[in-house]
């Protein structure tokens, strides 16, 4: 059986769904059951609790020492591998990151912490399997107050930066599909990006085509996206972002054929998402 942690999170809620729709048994753990209840999946046991408490949670009777742990690193704690050592458990699939996998990693913070539980999961003797996302899709939330309060324009920094998007559903079924034949895959790293490369511009430009707005998009400077985004997060975050692009320029930006492989089919299009997303960025 599959334990879930995250499991009301954007990757974690998608693996219980489509878990439950496959008439499969698991175990959801979150701080807030109440949301895990309203999902109302048969399928699922839900445990409530997170990654600092699961010395606790991993004591429950339905939790079994050759179940698969799905990992989500919300911390830079290392408690739950210890935690589940002792339970016994030897399986982790590990939500990762492919900025892993770029030329200026051991610059970013984001990499590095992220491949820091990498090799403790190695260290520790862990049967595992790594999954190593572009940005998601879902990332492209950030602009829905752009697309709801902005009147005539819409003003955004670096369009012609790039990504390899994937989406977030296809994160979740690779997941599900590794866990389900997890000898196949044990031991791999598996890093996922959408089947294509696409520019800031087209994913503003596709979300203003999909929702009908009149808004005119323009480039913004960077000195003003700073003074702007201040109001809303640390400078840290912003840098964060600011790296993502300047790398884009720089890089060229690899596509993989993960998701085709596993998923015999073509990754979900970013066009597709904002279909299903398109409400998020109306009044």
């Amino acid at each position: 059986m599959m334990i879930i942690t995250g499991a009301t999170g954007k990757i974690g809620s998608q693996i219980s769904k489509l878990l439950n729709s496959q008439n499969i048994n698991f175990t959801a753990i979150s701080r807030t059951k109440e949301k895990l209840i309203d999902l109302n999946l048969s399928n699922m046991e839900i445990i409530e609790g997170d990654i600092d408490s699961a010395d606790i949670w991993m004591n429950e009777p339905t939790i079994n020492a050759d179940d698969i742990l799905f990992l989500v690193r919300v911390n830079d704690s290392f408690k739950i591998l210890e935690d589940a050592k002792k339970k016994g458990i030897n399986k982790i699939i590990f939500l990762s990151s492919a900025s892993i996998n770029h030329k200026d990693s051991e610059h970013s913070e984001n990499a590095q912490d992220h491949k820091l539980f990498e090799d403790k999961i190695k260290e520790m003797g862990f049967n595992y399997v790594f999954i190593r996302p572009e940005a998601f899709m879902s990332n492209a939330l950030y602009w829905s107050g752009l697309f709801k309060y902005s009147k005539d324009e819409l003003n955004w920094p670096r369009l012609s930066a790039k990504y390899a998007s994937v989406h977030e559903n296809d994160v979740a079924e690779v997941v599900v599909e590794v866990s389900k034949s997890f000898d196949k895959f044990q031991g791999k790293v598996l890093t996922l990006t959408g089947a294509n490369v696409i520019t800031q511009k087209y994913m503003l430009s596709e979300i203003i085509k999909q929702t009908k707005s009149q808004l005119i998009l323009k480039e913004q400077s960077l000195a003003d996206f700073e003074i702007y985004m201040s109001k809303f997060m640390d400078q840290k975050y912003i840098s964060l972002r600011e790296a993502d692009w300047e790398y884009s320029f720089n890089n060229k930006l690899e596509i993989t054929d993960t998701i085709s492989t596993i998923l015999d089919r073509e990754p979900l299009t970013y066009r597709e998402w904002v279909s299903d997303n398109k409400d998020q960025f109306q009044l």
